[in-house]
């Protein structure tokens, strides 16, 4: 018999052994055949998965018999005890992948018996196929069963979040629970198409910072991931699984390794990560085109602050640290994404109102007559007409029209009060004022104070002027590092403008 063969039939007699098929067998022929025990034999004739109860068993010139005529109905015989055994070959196809032995029998069982016996065999292996048949058909439905299940996972993923760097890292670790895997690299190609840019790298037995070496490039061709970037073709093998990222051309790669229970990749995860690599391809496409369309309106607005600022340096627009200062009041709120993307226009260019305002008034050293601040008034509801038409900032014109108000609803242009004022306005009031504070305003006629006279200001006011769950953000935000080093290069850019 061929090794093969050997194998398969093996692994086909195993399966049948466990199913639920022998089970019911066992049942029906012990209350046939009275009492009697049930020994396997493999295809070479071996006693399989069987108990001590027949180690006594000599079956010498039996054996030899049913190896000359293996596949004969039945054989009734007696072993080394003198008891009387019967056999029947468990044939499938034309293959007999071994026996089964009814041994130690209180007496010779009569025709009527064995042909009972012998159509429940029939029985348990038709049975057992149509189990094998249903397991294939679950092994050949599952993998697309569950990669169906996570695109559904992969969409929301997707309207939750545009950001290329978090949704990457999601994609990442959804693959390491679909796939039970301990590490995933998501991978991309970079505009010379000459190497792939480690964009995720998740490892469940050690964090893994953008310093480490798994994040250098790898250059088309090279190492695993570099390979499959080049060809084009998914490689699978014991450990490890990695798969192209095909849009028209490939743009990068998926790769995952060593699995939770310590076991061997197959084909079936290997179309897993295919069907999910498809979906993730969508994804992201989606979220570089959103990156392109942000990149674009930024540069539109800062286009718009640079002609604003070319008329007065430092008086229409705020410093880039300032806009970073808005950010981090409105992550520690936890704003939504939209939230906070819109409230990033509006910090780029928050006071458009000053662009058709005098410069006398503008520049003036002294407090604003009551005439001057009408003027102001008035000139920021007109300024909006200046972008009102840029299709990109309708969402955040409320924050640009309304940053003005007061929470106690004293402010202008409409003399919104609490939660009527929109949330980024509130937020924008909040960094407003402490900039003001910290870096003297010609027009506003007051004096630069110290940073932390202007934090105790703006907790001062919370309640009245500002909004006290902005005010508490805003004190959370300053007791991180990272907010003093903004206000530091704030505080020293304005300097040079006094």
């Amino acid at each position: 018999m061929k090794e093969f063969e050997k194998i398969e039939k093996q692994e086909f007699l195993t399966k049948f052994f466990k199913s639920g098929s022998i089970t019911a067998f066992k049942k029906l022929c012990s209350k046939i055949l009275k009492k009697s025990r049930c020994v396997f034999l493999d295809a070479e004739y071996k006693p399989f998965k069987c108990n001590s109860e027949c180690d006594h068993i000599k079956l010498g010139k039996y054996l030899a018999r049913l190896k000359s005529d293996p596949s004969r109905e039945y054989m009734i015989f007696k072993c080394s005890c003198n008891k009387i055994c019967l056999s029947f070959p468990i044939i499938q196809g034309s293959n007999v992948y071994g026996h089964i032995l009814f041994i130690h029998l209180d007496k010779e069982p009569k025709k009527a018996a064995i042909d009972a016996v012998k159509i429940c065999m029939d029985l348990a292996l038709k049975e057992f196929q149509k189990e094998q048949e249903l397991n294939k058909l679950y092994e050949t439905i599952r993998p697309r069963a569950i990669a169906l299940s996570t695109i559904h996972t992969i969409h929301r993923l997707l309207s939750s979040t545009l950001n290329m760097d978090e949704l990457i890292e999601r994609i990442a670790r959804l693959i390491l629970q679909v796939m039970r895997s301990r590490h995933c690299s998501i991978m991309l190609l970079d505009e010379s198409k000459k190497y792939l840019i480690p964009k995720a790298v998740i490892d469940l037995d050690r964090e893994i910072s953008k310093t480490d070496s798994q994040y250098k490039k790898i250059r088309l061709g090279v190492k695993l991931e570099g390979k499959v970037a080049k060809t084009g073709k998914s490689v699978l093998s014991r450990n490890s699984v990695c798969v192209p990222l095909v849009e028209e051309d490939i743009i990068g790669v998926i790769s995952t390794r060593d699995k939770t229970n310590d076991g061997s990749f197959d084909r079936f995860e290997l179309e897993i990560l295919i069907t999910l690599a498809e979906q993730a391809v969508i994804a992201i496409k989606n979220a570089q085109m959103y990156e392109e369309q942000e990149k674009m309106a930024y540069g539109s607005i800062k286009t718009l602050a640079a002609l604003l600022d070319a008329k007065s340096p430092n008086t229409f627009t705020h410093s880039d640290q300032f806009v970073r200062m808005v950010l981090a009041i409105a992550e520690e709120m936890r704003l939504s994404r939209e939230d906070i993307v819109n409230l990033h226009y509006s910090a780029l260019l928050p006071d458009t109102g000053k662009f058709n305002i005098p410069e006398e008034i503008l520049k003036k050293p002294g407090i604003l007559s009551i005439g001057e601040y009408d003027i102001i008034k008035k000139q920021h509801l007109e300024s909006l007409k200046i972008i009102e038409h840029l299709e990109f900032l309708k969402p955040a014109m409320p924050i640009i029209k309304h940053h003005h108000e007061k929470y106690d609803g004293t402010g202008y242009p409409d003399g919104l009060k609490g939660s009527q004022i929109p949330i980024g306005a509130r937020v924008m009031a909040v960094a407003n004022a402490f900039e003001a504070m910290i870096s003297v305003r010609p027009y506003e006629g007051s004096k630069k104070i110290s940073i932390s006279q202007a934090i105790k200001e703006i907790e001062r006011n919370k309640g009245t002027q500002f909004d006290p769950e902005v005010v508490g953000a805003f004190m959370g935000v300053t007791k991180k590092p990272e907010f003093e080093n903004i206000v530091e290069v704030s505080h020293e850019k304005h300097k040079k403008f006094i």
